[in-house]
């Protein structure tokens, strides 16, 4: 396995986990604390960088 699929594969789990994550606790109709919220929005951030550092790793593939 190249670096360059081991950086793009640790991204892409990352990426998934956190948006998987964030959703789940977005979808939960238990009363939401200013905790919960700040967590949701962390993690809806991590996986937003997330998806901007896949496009970037894609594009940086596609001119080698």
């Amino acid at each position: 396995m190249t670096p360059f699929h081991l950086v793009f594969s640790a991204v892409l789990v990352v990426t998934l986990v956190s948006g998987a994550a964030a959703t789940a606790l977005a979808l939960t109709r238990n009363g939401r604390s200013a905790t919960q919220r700040r967590v949701i929005e962390r993690l809806s951030h991590i996986a937003f960088l997330g998806a901007s550092a896949i496009i970037a790793l894609l594009s940086k593939f596609g001119e080698s």
